[in-house]
């Protein structure tokens, strides 16, 4: 008993705090009906505090009381409609926190004394009858819809009669109510057939033409249902879950995703030798990207992407020496020196020594070595391909370690953060790009770059332009791209940025590809350090290309991800490995021992 109270009190704690969070905030573009909410563990409140639009009381009139229950046998003497609802609205009410609220009651006794002793009641709450914020609809057991206009203005109706709506006086109806199951069986998993949804919208749209509101009873009640009845424009979505119908809805239209504008795809010609060694190599790294971000990008683009006609295909694991989830740290740190390191750590091993990385072993082989990326060049995944920090957030030490190392450029944002550096990079406009015997650094911006709705095809447009003056030298070139913000979009959980990040990285996979086809000598091997957010895509339409996704977290998960390679020795990178195969094959493939 006392633990079960305990429990009872850390929740309503938490639903408390979340009300205070929350109580002057709007409800949202969708709206939730909390059905039977007398029901729940804290009635009324739980649904308030998730920012429900409608709030359903079961009503009975016995021994001259209004009670709430779900039946007569039911009724507990403690559990009055004055007492869970009424008394905490007048609070709220009285207090001018009250915000825009329907309170649907349920009507379980005769209609006509249960409403006169509810009016009986109602002239105790001069707060409520005046309150603009508070609709009191009555429902079930009705009056005959003739005798609607006898009541008080704040009294309204929920009508459940699509035959008479245009005889009656709409005036006091707030709601039109109907039982779903009227119209379809639907379980609430898939969709809806396209028969029975024509019956649904035919509802929704009537009800709508005549100025009111709609809801379904008896619907299904999961999170495909409730983003189905969103999407369709019912009004107030029924649930018996308003925590998590409000969680799931609060982001839908975050997680739902429609391209406006779709990219070209770039079809390799495949006219390599497969059987070559390699002059150069491009290692393209989606920071994030695992296959659900990649197939959301397919699908926004209507079904094609330039990494998708690659045929060479394998899968890496990603975990880090001391965990089962990388970060990008150790995730590239595996990929530049072909070792396991801990979390955090650029460039050192478990034990904090210092590892050789490719672009230093390759400068050994007389190798034009250059990073870019949208990140800024101290970001995890870049600082692994020449710095040796066992702190990934130790900027001054992997500065230094930038002026030490073996790279002769970089493209990266933030400019405005490495003034210091100068004296050993020269700062270069992409435009003036002549060669590479000075180390240059190009800036694609001052400070973070902006989405790529902002910032167009600048990283592309600069790939491009390094890859034409990398084809001038006579040395061979090593090239780390990272498509950065794919990640930072997973953590924040956003559809939108995904697909676009995503699309950016694949307009940038396009310049390269076309870049090797005019050398064919160039492998390009394409992949993530790690997967974040555990995104997948739970609806959508072939219609109209529009993709909902949901996520198992906001951080990186364990999941494969996936390798694409193209060029010479391109069928080394298939099959499933670790991430720090990508190291020793690259090596392999020039021939290089390590």
């Amino acid at each position: 008993m006392r633990y079960h109270l305990k429990i009872k009190t850390v929740q309503l704690l938490s639903w408390i705090l979340l009300l205070v969070s929350t109580v002057s905030l709007g409800q949202g573009q969708y709206k939730i009906h909390s059905h039977n909410d007398y029901l729940q563990d804290l009635p009324f409140w739980e649904a308030y505090a998730h920012r429900a639009g409608s709030i359903e009381a079961d009503v009975f009139l016995k021994n001259n009381s209004l009670y709430v229950a779900h039946t007569e046998k039911e009724i507990d003497s403690a559990r009055t409609l004055e007492k869970l609802y009424l008394k905490p609205l007048a609070g709220l009410a009285s207090d001018g926190k009250l915000r825009e609220l329907q309170l649907l009651i349920d009507i379980k006794s005769k209609a006509e004394p249960t409403l006169a002793k509810l009016l009986e009641i109602l002239q105790n709450y001069p707060h409520l009858r005046s309150n603009c914020n508070l609709q009191i609809v009555i429902s079930g057991d009705l009056p005959a819809p003739e005798a609607y206009k006898n009541y008080p203005n704040f009294i309204h109706f929920d009508h459940q009669n699509l035959n008479n709506l245009d005889e009656i006086n709409l005036g006091k109806v707030a709601v039109i109510s109907q039982n779903f199951r009227n119209y379809s069986q639907w379980n609430g998993l898939g969709r809806l057939t396209a028969k029975d949804m024509e019956k649904v919208e035919s509802v929704i749209n009537l009800a709508h033409q005549k100025g009111k509101k709609i809801r379904f009873w008896a619907a299904p009640d999961t999170k495909t249902a409730w983003g189905r009845f969103a999407k369709m424009g019912v009004d107030f979505i029924n649930t018996d879950h308003p925590g998590e119908a409000f969680q799931y809805l609060e982001s839908l239209d975050q997680r739902t995703y429609l391209l406006q504008e779709p990219i070209p795809v770039y079809r390799p010609n495949y006219r390599h030798d497969s059987k070559a060694k390699p002059k150069n190599v491009i290692l393209m790294i989606g920071d994030g990207n695992g296959l659900g971000q990649i197939s959301s990008a397919v699908i926004a683009n209507k079904g094609q992407l330039t990494i998708t006609q690659l045929k060479d295909i394998g899968l890496i694991k990603t975990s880090a020496y001391d965990d089962l989830v990388t970060d990008s740290a150790a995730g590239g740190t595996a990929m530049a020196t072909g070792k396991k390191t801990n979390n955090r750590a650029v460039g050192t091993g478990p034990e904090g020594e210092q590892l050789s990385n490719i672009t230093e072993i390759l400068a050994n082989h007389g190798f034009i070595n250059g990073v870019m990326t949208t990140d800024n060049i101290t970001g995890a995944t870049p600082s692994s391909f020449y710095a040796h920090q066992s702190e990934r957030d130790n900027s001054t030490g992997i500065l230094k370690d930038l002026l030490q190392s073996s790279l002769n450029f970089f493209v990266s944002a933030g400019a405005k953060d490495y003034s210091s550096i100068r004296k050993k990079f020269e700062k270069k406009d992409i435009s003036s790009l002549r060669h590479f015997n000075n180390k240059l650094a190009i800036y694609l911006s001052e400070v973070q770059i902006s989405d790529p709705s902002s910032r167009g095809n600048l990283f592309p447009k600069h790939v491009k332009e390094v890859l034409k003056k990398l084809g001038e030298q006579e040395k061979p070139y090593f090239l780390m791209i990272e498509g950065a913000k794919i990640d930072s979009n997973g953590h924040s959980n956003n559809i939108g940025g995904i697909v676009q990040e995503m699309l950016d990285f694949d307009e940038a996979i396009a310049e390269v590809l076309k870049a090797a086809d005019k050398d064919q000598n160039t492998l390009v091997v394409i992949t993530a350090d790690h997967e974040t957010s555990g995104f997948g895509i739970v609806k959508g339409s072939n219609e109209n290309d529009e993709i909902e996704g949901d996520f198992l977290t906001n951080d990186h998960t364990a999941t494969m991800v996936p390798v694409f390679s193209y060029g010479p020795q391109s069928e080394r990178f298939t099959g499933v490995y670790e991430n720090t195969e990508i190291f020793r094959k690259i090596s392999r493939s020039l021939g290089i021992e390590n």
